[in-house]
């Protein structure tokens, strides 16, 4: 069962991290006001190092680490600045999976502990 949740938490991180690289070159393409794209080239970034982090074995720091940033994600959902259509799906769609990747964290988290009592 951990080994699912922590594959589950895998896939979630790697596809928030593309998801970060596809929102840069959005915010690139559309050219919004004020915006910074690198900030999320930079998260993109970090979602790619905690899947490394997961798939070297090192699960504690990894899971850490995507809950992070998958709470910053889900915190600052409302303050982020919708253009258009594509915005408002492409940013719930966004949310939607980072708070499925707090849930899996929090998953990940209970049933590592529960091996270790356990054993």
């Amino acid at each position: 069962m951990h080994t699912r949740t922590l594959n589950v938490l895998t896939g979630l991180a790697a596809v928030l991290g593309l998801g970060e690289f596809i929102s840069a070159l959005i915010i690139k393409v559309e050219a919004y006001p004020d915006s910074f794209p690198e900030a999320a080239v930079a998260f993109g970034f970090f979602f790619l190092l905690a899947v490394w982090l997961l798939r070297s074995r090192r699960v504690t720091a990894g899971t850490v680490f995507v809950g992070i940033l998958c709470l910053f994600e889900v915190v600052s959902f409302p303050g982020w600045t919708r253009h258009n259509a594509l915005d408002w799906v492409f940013q719930i769609g966004f949310a939607v999976i980072s708070l499925a990747g707090l849930i899996t964290v929090i998953a990940v988290l209970v049933g590592g502990r529960r091996s270790r009592v356990t054993a």
